[in-house]
């Protein structure tokens, strides 16, 4: 644009502009600053671009959903479908002002599948504008991901990871599980079902390893007897020598630790041995939500759960889940998801500015809120230095698959014998 085109340009925005801050003064009263600020930015905005303007319409709130363990079972679906009802009954009470999209990735993480496909999902989720991202789960591939998203510093992650090592800045967790306090909740469990001599199957694993290295120390600190300990593969493979072995070191428990995938196979093998042991396991106990196939592969163990049937929050949640839909899960996590999605819609309301770093900062501010999740009177908050969101003593509860892998049972709560487990009282 030339000298004499600039200058006309000017003097026209400037009589624009006089002739709009001349129509401030209605009669002999003068506007307020409120007043005139707003009327100049509709002027401002009415010189933009139609096709870049800046009122009129709002951009959605984009949240991102990225699945490192996809089952393409019922539980994807029961997933899915209850962050979109959380979200749905969010803007129906007017706790968030604009649209929200979920933006999705499934990918095949750790362990069957790689750590790379997460780091990418986790790539293109904040390249699309998540300010919030549910995922991943898997602590094989949380655990190498956080120092990339703390680097990263720009969308905040909520994963289900039960390993600390997944904790950072920028990564809070409704963590599904705990190595480190699994094992003291497993202990209370057997303690209370009379337990005594324990031999342990861990999968050879990150999370298989990071679980017996507590659990050899929790089930000692109780006054278990840890009688055998023997390494499985991560993946499915056959049990039958793992059985013997274990069975000649004359147990009255059998305790697998891992993922889950070492469990395919224990049962059946445990059939072909005529052996059937009080058998116990993590919140690897989840799998038999997967499918009836799963279910089976788990008939007769006990495990953790974030399920309890006794929670009134999360009946309730599934109370309107099945109104909407049509059906009624039994498993954890349509809890999990209502949770999550509920800490992030909080979040969204109360983030000044709209930004991931103003979500994260309001996700430290969520506090006391009832989870769906656990048992009564579990609770979800996080704080500045708190980045693992339950509160409450049994946000785990022990569950039984019956022995015709029909279904699964309610089985004990480990706050009835935790102080017996830590040696207190």
């Amino acid at each position: 644009m030339g000298n004499e085109q600039l200058a006309a340009r000017v003097d026209q925005i400037s009589a624009g502009l006089a002739a709009a801050l001349t129509s401030l003064v209605v009669g002999a009263t003068a506007l307020r600053h409120v007043d005139i600020v707003t009327t100049f930015m509709m002027y401002v905005a009415k010189m933009a671009d139609d096709e870049a303007r800046a009122y009129g319409s709002v951009a959605p709130l984009k949240v991102g959903l990225l699945n490192d363990y996809p089952t393409m079972g019922d539980t994807d679906n029961d997933t899915v479908d209850a962050i979109r009802l959380v979200i749905d009954e969010a803007l129906a009470a007017g706790r968030i002002d604009r649209p929200v999209e979920l933006v999705r990735r499934n990918v095949v993480g750790l362990p069957n599948g790689t750590y790379a496909a997460v780091e990418r999902a986790f790539d293109e989720l904040v390249g699309e504008g998540c300010l919030a991202i549910f995922g991943p789960w898997i602590s094989d591939n949380v655990v190498p991901l956080r120092p990339h998203v703390d680097a990263t510093a720009r969308t905040p992650i909520i994963t289900l990871s039960g390993s600390e090592g997944a904790l950072g800045e920028w990564c809070f967790a409704l963590n599904n599980g705990s190595m480190a306090e699994e094992p003291v909740m497993l202990a209370a469990v057997m303690l209370g079902d009379n337990r005594s001599r324990i031999a342990i199957a861990y999968e050879a694993s990150l999370i298989g390893k990071e679980y017996l290295s507590f659990a050899e120390k929790a089930y000692t600190a109780a006054g278990l007897t840890v009688v055998s300990t023997m390494a499985i593969p991560q993946v499915e493979a056959d049990k039958a020598d793992v059985v013997d072995r274990l069975r000649a070191a004359e147990p009255d428990a059998l305790v697998h630790v891992g993922f889950g995938h070492g469990l395919w196979g224990f049962t059946d093998a445990l059939l072909a041995a005529g052996w059937d042991p009080p058998r116990y396991t993590t919140t690897a106990f989840e799998m038999a939500h997967i499918n009836a196939e799963w279910m089976r592969q788990l008939a007769g163990w006990v495990g953790l759960d974030s399920y309890d049937e006794r929670n009134a929050v999360g009946q309730a949640f599934l109370d309107r889940f099945e109104a909407r839909y049509g059906r009624r899960p039994g498993h954890s996590m349509p809890g999990l998801a209502h949770d999550a999605a509920t800490v992030i819609v909080r979040a969204l309301e109360g983030a000044r500015p709209l930004t991931g770093g103003g979500v994260k900062q309001a996700m430290e501010q969520v506090k006391l809120i009832p989870a769906a999740s656990g048992a009564p009177g579990t609770f979800l908050r996080f704080g500045r230095f708190i980045r693992q969101g339950w509160l409450g003593s049994d946000y785990l509860v022990a569950r039984r698959v019956l022995p015709d892998g029909s279904g699964h049972v309610f089985h004990a709560a480990p706050s009835a014998n935790i102080s017996r487990a830590v040696g207190v009282g």
